[in-house]
């Protein structure tokens, strides 16, 4: 037993730094599947030219955004990925983070250039449950999604038993991406 209350502070300390910190449903868990390399490289796996930039919406652009997402966006800027193979465009991807049950999902979503969901990947999942939303079999429930899908948990993709909010954090996630890039790139080429 401990009985001096500074090393007891200081053990705490310690054990917190070395990734033994409890977190809300105990200890916190932290996995890394991906780098940002490594996810583009599964986006674009032919590409021979990756470029980014980054969008700041206008004001206007914003409103309409959260208008049809019904939510605040946080985030004042966008990085969006782009890639080209022969000087064919390959399409877009857009790192993104949603809350789970605690913590931020982050992930990757690329769409391709018709505007439909070519791929979802998770890069960082921090959640003690519900990591089986990293599984491929699950995540190609996403792809051809567009706009025009609600992407809804249990009507346009199929929910998983224990990671509920998980599901949710991706479906929003994914419609975020398609939101902004609706807005970025289609209303600008239909003008």
């Amino acid at each position: 037993m401990i009985k001096n209350k500074y090393v007891f502070c200081i053990l705490v300390c310690l054990l917190a730094g070395l990734g033994f910190a409890q977190g809300p449903d105990g200890p916190e868990a932290i996995t890394v599947y991906l780098t940002e390399e490594q996810a583009l490289k599964k986006a674009f796996p032919e590409a021979d030219t990756l470029w980014s930039e980054v969008w700041t919406p206008t004001p206007q652009e914003r409103r309409r955004i959260e208008r049809r997402l019904g939510w605040r966006l946080e985030e004042p800027d966008f990085t969006i990925f782009q890639a080209k193979k022969n000087d064919r465009h390959q399409g877009y991807a857009i790192i993104t983070n949603q809350i789970g049950l605690y913590k931020p999902i982050t992930f990757i979503v690329k769409v391709k250039p018709d505007h439909r969901v070519g791929g979802v990947w998770i890069m960082v999942y921090r959640e003690s449950r519900g990591g089986e939303v990293k599984r491929q079999r699950f995540l190609t429930q996403y792809r051809n999604k567009n706009i025009d899908h609600h992407i809804r948990l249990n009507r346009d993709i199929i929910g998983i038993s224990g990671a509920t909010l998980s599901v949710r954090a991706l479906n929003a996630g994914v419609k975020r991406v398609l939101t902004l890039l609706d807005v970025m790139y289609s209303e600008k080429e239909s003008q």
